[in-house]
């Protein structure tokens, strides 16, 4: 014990005689088993956390695309839409004459079911014909300008259900958007049979370039999710020959089909809604994320000379408001930001990998495990003192978070050399 009291008081003189702001003379510093704990925190002005604007997030062959709205009484609304293209269901497609002998009974874009955020609602879902080619081999982001065409080809009232499932055809087929398009679409595309325009996919995503597919709600909101792999996603068209009804072709939202995920959000709500004095919020959709900057970081340096650094964490813990109509991520990442404003993933996620790096909501709370960048931070002059806390899988839900500034805490265990 008197070991410990005498290391005490050896780290409380050091932090005294380094330091070069008062405010950081508040460390907690206590003396557990495995070495010296030192606590920083915003409530000491160790940290200083904040909320911006993401500007944009990547987007492009995202693994689930989203479509609806999110009315958030704390965070605004915020609009989730998405581009696709669509490939052939064979190459050389030839069904015969469409001036002679084909007519196009019904178009149906189908969308399968993933999941949903926010309230099952009714979205106001609109469809149009794009016509600017989007590709696959390039980088799109969230905020991307799509070209249409003027008139819409689907434009009313739709309910989102994903627990029901639906009849097609006469069989039961597992819960899925059904889209009944305008038949043009189809009368455009059956035109074609037999001509180069429907000979392989890199002529037809040239002769139709795809769809673009928004929705707006009237109160809460719900932003679906959609499998772009499942077998239920498909554009079909229904028609019938002179001599054969019930006939069908399928298009898939799969193999070379690039897609985009499209977000917007009220950019100013937040800030003049909610507290930002207590909390500090992370939003998906390209919506926000909190930045932590560690205060007196030369202090710091002088503090931990010659002293080992055996672990260190960094907590955040959730507010208590959040509700199960707008639950928070399972999940964030914590990325460091160079002198550049490019981020990083920190060399704890990409030497020990994800489970050891945290992260994951336990309890109420996240924690990180981050002990090899803060030993960077200390070291090495290209890091700089600001860290920003992101949705994990931002490009693919609507999750949004609220944090308590006052919770948010870097744990530092170390050792004296």
């Amino acid at each position: 014990m008197n070991k410990y009291i005498s290391t005490f008081c050896l780290c409380a003189t050091l932090l005294i005689f380094s330091c070069t702001d008062p405010n950081l003379i508040g460390l907690e510093v206590q003396p557990p088993s495995d070495g010296i704990s030192v606590l920083l925190t915003s409530k000491k002005n160790n940290l200083k956390l904040s909320t911006i604007s993401e500007d944009t997030l990547r987007t492009d062959e995202t693994s689930t695309l989203l479509l609806g709205e999110i009315n958030d009484p704390i965070f605004g609304y915020n609009q989730a839409a998405f581009s696709t293209q669509f490939m052939l269901p064979f190459s050389n497609v030839d069904v015969g004459s469409y001036l002679d002998s084909l007519t196009v009974d019904s178009v149906v874009l189908g969308l399968s079911y993933t999941g949903s955020y926010g309230i099952n609602d009714v979205l106001n879902i609109i469809v149009y014909e794009i016509s600017e080619s989007i590709y696959k081999d390039s980088v799109y982001y969230s905020n991307q300008d799509v070209t249409c065409v003027s008139n819409a080809i689907y434009s009313q009232p739709t309910t989102v259900n994903t627990e029901d499932s639906v009849m097609v055809g006469g069989e039961m087929k597992a819960p899925h958007l059904r889209l009944k398009l305008d038949i043009s679409l189809g009368d455009k595309i059956l035109i074609e049979s037999g001509t180069s325009n429907l000979e392989d996919n890199a002529q037809f995503v040239e002769f139709f370039k795809g769809l673009y597919v928004s929705a707006s709600s009237d109160n809460d909101g719900v932003v679906a999710y959609f499998s772009p792999t499942s077998a239920n996603s498909k554009l079909s068209i229904y028609y019938h020959s002179t001599n054969v009804d019930s006939l069908s072709l399928d298009f898939s939202l799969t193999g070379d089909a690039a897609r985009i995920n499209l977000f917007e959000k009220d950019t100013s709500y937040l800030f003049n809604q909610a507290d930002t004095s207590t909390n500090t919020y992370v939003q998906s959709m390209a919506g926000y994320k909190t930045v932590i900057e560690i205060q007196h970081l030369d202090t710091l340096k002088t503090f931990f000379k010659n002293k080992a650094i055996n672990r260190v964490n960094l907590s955040f813990d959730l507010d208590g408001l959040d509700t199960a109509d707008f639950s928070p991520h399972g999940r964030m990442y914590l990325v460091r930001v160079d002198e550049q404003g490019k981020d990083f993933f920190l060399i704890d996620y990409i030497v020990e990998g994800e489970e050891h790096f945290g992260g994951k909501l336990e309890n109420d709370k996240y924690t990180f495990n981050i002990t090899r960048y803060f030993h960077q931070l200390l070291n090495n002059e290209d890091y700089t003192n600001k860290l920003y806390l992101v949705a994990a899988g931002g490009a693919v839900n609507a999750n949004r978070t609220i944090l308590i500034k006052d919770k948010v805490s870097f744990n530092i265990i170390y050792t004296d050399l």
